[in-house]
């Protein structure tokens, strides 16, 4: 009676189904969970990439408005100035078709001298858009044309401005040189 017995015990697999379906069950829930999580950071990824380009092309139809649309930064009252009194002048707001503000704009003389070179410490979380716009690369701000742009350099010289752009959120900060040319007489 103890061989038949043991042999009961040993042979017994009563039970082992139910472990064996926990154990899967138990696998595939993790397995869920893990693939929702990712889901769900991959949807955020994707959504702050898609408002992180927003903001970048908001800035950059604010840069490309102040150049073609905003002659007001190009008045003689701007033009005539002297360089330190022409450094902050202009700003603006440019707004979309339907009127919506899309970004902030604002204008400045580049002078080649007590212009800061742009700070590239990004220890600050904060961007202030106006202090953003008064830094800017140290160059003359009077000189002669670019090679290859078609100005002699005996007739006409340019000037250099400084479009800043702040996308309407404050999140991008574009910044683009810009030059226009003049007569020397």
């Amino acid at each position: 009676m103890d061989i038949f017995l043991i042999k009961k015990t040993v042979n017994n697999e009563d039970g082992m189904v139910m472990i064996f379906a926990l154990m899967v069950l138990m696998i595939l829930t993790i397995s869920g969970v893990a693939a929702i999580n990712i889901s769900n950071n991959e949807t955020t990824i994707v959504r702050n990439e898609q408002l992180s380009s927003s903001e970048f092309y908001q800035a950059e139809s604010g840069i490309n408005d102040a150049r073609i649309n905003f002659v007001d930064w190009l008045t003689n009252a701007f033009l005539v100035l002297p360089e330190t009194v022409a450094f902050a002048t202009f700003d603006s707001i440019s707004s979309d078709a339907n009127g919506n503000p899309v970004a902030t704009i604002q204008v400045r003389c580049i002078e080649g001298t007590n212009t800061p070179v742009f700070d590239t410490n990004i220890s600050t979380p904060v961007i202030d858009p106006g202090s953003v716009a008064d830094v800017m690369p140290t160059m003359p701000h009077k000189g002669n044309p670019p090679v290859g742009s078609g100005y002699s350099i005996k007739n006409f010289e340019v000037r250099r401005y400084s479009i800043t752009s702040t996308s309407n959120a404050g999140n991008t900060v574009v910044q683009a040189g810009v030059w226009k040319t003049f007569n020397k007489y």
